[in-house]
Formats: C-alpha cells, structure tokens, sequence
C-alpha cells in the first residue's frame, strides 16, 4: 500500500504576549497564532522510493529526508512522519513561510504542526484531532529543544489567542477576544539561545531565590490580569500589563540595549506599548497598537528607523479562531 499526504497544510507562527520564562516554573502564559505562518504543499514524486524532499526557500532549507541524517530538521520530520504512520519516502514537499526562522516566532513548531496535517490528513474523516497534532508536533519539537513546554506546538495548530499552563491540556485553552489585537513583531535580528537564556534565569532564581521568586509570580499575575483584559477588549490595561512585563523580564536578566531600543523606538511611533516576545535575549520585540493604521504607522517608523533590520517589522492582527 502507498502511504499518502494530504496535498496542503498550514500552521501558525506564535508569540508570547504575556507569560514567558515564568511558564516554565508552572505559571500560566498567554500566546497569540501569527495566521498561515507556514503553508506546506505536498506533491508525489515519481520514484515512490526516492528520499523526501523538503524546500522552505525562505527559511533557506532544501533537504533529503534520508535515514542516515544529522540534519536536526530532516530528523525531527522524519520523527513526525513514523509517528503518524505516514510515508518516508516518495515525496517532495514546498513550504511557504511568513515568518523568519529562528527568530523566537514558533518556526519549528509550525513546520512539525504542517507536517502532522500531511501526515494525519489522509487518516481523517475531516480535520485531525487537534491533541493528536499537537502530540505528533512534539516528538519533532523533541528533536530541537529536548524537553519543549509545548506552548509553540498548541498555538501553532490552534491560533487565536491560547491560554497555556504546563501540564495541563496539550493543546490550550483558546480565549474569545473582545476585539481584535492588533500588533507589529520586529525581528531583532540578534540570535539567541532559548536554553541558555532559560538556564539563566534558573541560575538567577538559584542564587537569589527571595528575590526572583515574586518576579516570576507577578509575571503569572500579569497573566490572569492580561486574559480579562483580551476577553473585554481594554487593549488600554493589556498596555500597561505589557510595559510592566518587559520590565519584570528585564529583571530576570533576559532583555539588551538593542530590545529595550526597539521598544522605545516603537512607543515612540505611536504604539501603546511593546516588550520583548519569547525567550528574549534577542529574538523578536512586539509592539501593540489600538488601530490597524497606527500599526502600519508603527512598522513605516521602525523601516526608517532601523533600515539595517535583518528582517522587517511586520504587522500582524490577532481573532479568535482557527489558523
């Protein structure tokens, strides 16, 4: 029997909006899907034994999925594909990404959620099982970060706005919001090390616990207080909860210069408020805004600003719902 892949499939690319580094010490954190991160597009090759090919031109990524790998891309495919029960062979597969890679926006993520959606697709009366996605996404996830919270793999494959708390259901807790949000993410584009700055923090907590300990509390209060602000639409009070949030991240030793000048520079442009997404340390700065055109003011400041950005600011608009 020839094993198939469903011919297409998409997955979301995340950010952090509130919550981040303090999830890891059981906290709750909110995270937002960025629509169609990543679409993939399945096609048979005509040797139906011949290694599977994967092209993401954007990400730079042109490789063979073959058993005998190193490649910790190829691997963590093929680890999704054997866990689905789907083929290992006889196909080329094309992405189209919206998002830069390794930039903290959830690119791995999306490529091992997409690939599930290939892979289960076939096996569906109608959409997979949204817990058997994100379970498939995290044998992938496994291969890249070790032992992934799984944050990026449930909004990768729900979107919206998702509420997470480690140890809990896989997938999240989607949240109705009570308008749209709209945001600019800005690449950075200073790399970074998403277990080196984790393990930095648990370093700080070592040698100061009385100290770091309430720091990642009222990171976790920012949580409960930012979901009711989303649910009633009072973009004004996530405002302030997302100042005080970069703030206490800062305290956690995890921002630089250059995010705390990319925030300032995005207020300045006339978002409301901004702070560093995800581990930090480099990475991505998201800035919020109370109107699409104030977005696009914001991303016109920063091009001018920073022309040398690798990636360009982009804006983004965040519903409830479905990728």
């Amino acid at each position: 029997m020839t094993l198939e892949l469903q011919r297409s499939a998409v997955a979301c690319g995340k950010v952090i909006l509130l919550g981040e580094h303090s999830v890891v010490y059981g906290q709750p954190a909110l995270a937002a899907g960025l629509a169609r991160g990543l679409t993939l597009h399945a096609t048979p090759l005509p040797d139906r034994g011949a290694a599977i090919e994967l092209s993401v031109p954007s990400w730079a990524l042109d490789l063979r999925l073959t058993p005998d790998t190193d490649h910790p891309v190829a691997r963590a495919c093929l680890e999704v594909l054997t866990h689905c029960d789907g083929p290992v062979t006889g196909w080329r597969i094309d992405g189209e990404a919206r998002i830069p890679c390794r930039a903290g926006l959830g690119s791995s993520a999306a490529l091992t959620v997409a690939l599930a959606r290939l892979a289960l697709g076939p096996q569906a009366s109608a959409e997979p099982d949204l817990e058997e996605v994100v379970a498939a996404s995290l044998v992938g996830e496994r291969v890249f970060h070790g032992t992934p919270s799984g944050l990026d793999s449930a909004v990768a494959a729900r979107g919206g706005v998702v509420a997470f708390e480690r140890g809990a259901s896989g997938s999240g807790e989607p949240i109705e919001l009570g308008a749209p949000v709209s945001l600019v993410v800005i690449p950075s584009g200073i790399p970074r090390q998403t277990g080196a700055l984790v393990a930095g923090v648990r370093m700080r907590r070592d040698r100061l616990p009385t100290v770091i300990d309430p720091v990642i509390g009222a990171l976790g209060q920012l949580v409960t207080r930012g979901r009711a602000a989303l649910t009633a639409g009072q973009l004004h009070v996530l405002a302030e909860l997302t100042t005080v949030a970069h703030e206490l991240l800062s305290a956690l030793g995890v921002s630089l210069p250059e995010l705390d000048l990319l925030c300032a520079a995005a207020v300045r442009h006339g978002a409301l408020a901004a702070k560093l997404t995800g581990a930090g340390g480099g990475g991505c700065v998201i800035a919020l805004c109370d109107t699409r055109a104030a977005a696009q003011a914001v991303v016109t400041g920063l091009r001018a600003e920073f022309p040398a950005l690798t990636s360009a600011p982009f804006f983004v608009e965040i519903e409830s719902g479905q990728p």
